[in-house]
């Protein structure tokens, strides 16, 4: 098999060179062979905050070795360009010292669709942090105009899944900031939700990170951080009732527990807006809005 790793744009796209010709390849894009890292101006759209200089360091070795594979996206900006997909590889060009890089060029996009691109490249490939990832949903959400649903099948995920995400970005400041620096998960955060107050959140997190709980230890705490109604024998819950009830939960997308009593028992189903209640009463089959 003939090796055509690391040796440019032309091995990756017969009859391209670097001698600034485009290739078109479908109605507004351009294969630009080559675009000089220097014109190109950074995402207005990025919802990756921080970026990992180990992982950058490793890309740029491996791009040393082997070329940019996969061309970054960029679009036209007057006599430059803005990036709209790729900006690890074009940051680990900037530590190889490289001057020019390969690029898929679209010479017309409004700023809805470079969004778009930009932000579900990102949610794809799962390499966000939990309130990256939310603040990611709720921009395409709010400045897009997409539904729950829209937005769940955009990126190939479950509408409770990012239901599940955007509750995070509800949660004080200060546990947005352990989620964000990987202190604790998008679990411990789920489980913080069901605290009644804000400083009850914020003091079990910092216990979390403290200890370092499983989000099935931060999960026991706060339950058994809720009042006991006195005079009432609390009864032991089966596990089949405890499975049905992670089971609900996922289905729904919030917090649902299930009450056992003699005869029969209860349900309790959470929300925490208008908009949410308006999702469940759809979910689950009822007529009628908020």
């Amino acid at each position: 098999m003939k090796r055509v790793l690391g040796k440019g744009l032309e091995a990756l796209i017969p009859g391209a060179a670097s001698d600034g010709k485009d290739v078109t390849i479908s109605p507004g894009v351009n294969v630009i062979r080559e675009i000089p890292v220097s014109k190109i101006k950074p995402s207005p759209f990025q919802p990756r905050l921080n970026f990992d200089r180990g992982r950058l360091e490793e890309l740029a070795q491996s791009i040393n070795v082997r070329g940019v594979i996969q061309p970054i996206v960029v679009r036209t900006a007057g006599d430059a360009f803005e990036l709209i997909v790729g900006e690890r590889r074009l940051k680990a060009l900037e530590l190889l010292g490289r001057e020019r890089i390969p690029a898929m060029v679209y010479n017309a996009i409004s700023n809805e669709e470079a969004m778009e691109l930009t932000l579900i490249e990102n949610i794809q490939r799962e390499d966000l942090n939990p309130i990256e990832e939310a603040r990611a949903y709720h921009r395409l959400m709010t400045e897009c105009s997409l539904t729950q649903n829209d937005l769940a099948e955009k990126v190939g995920r479950d509408r409770s899944s990012v239901a599940n995400s955007l509750r995070l970005l509800s949660l004080p400041a200060e546990i947005q900031h352990m989620l964000s620096e990987g202190k604790l998960s998008a679990g411990h955060g789920r489980a913080l939700l069901a605290v009644g107050n804000d400083a009850g959140k914020v003091g079990l997190a910092e216990r979390a990170v403290r200890e370092e709980m499983s989000v099935r230890d931060l999960e026991k705490l706060v339950y058994a951080d809720k009042p006991q109604k006195r005079g009432k024998r609390v009864r032991l819950r089966s596990a089949q009732v405890m499975a049905l009830e992670d089971e609900l939960k996922r289905k729904l997308g919030t917090k649902v527990s299930l009450t056992e009593r003699r005869k029969g028992g209860k349900i309790t189903i959470e929300y925490y807006s208008n908009d949410e209640l308006d999702r469940l009463l759809e979910i689950l089959g009822v007529k009628g809005s908020t």
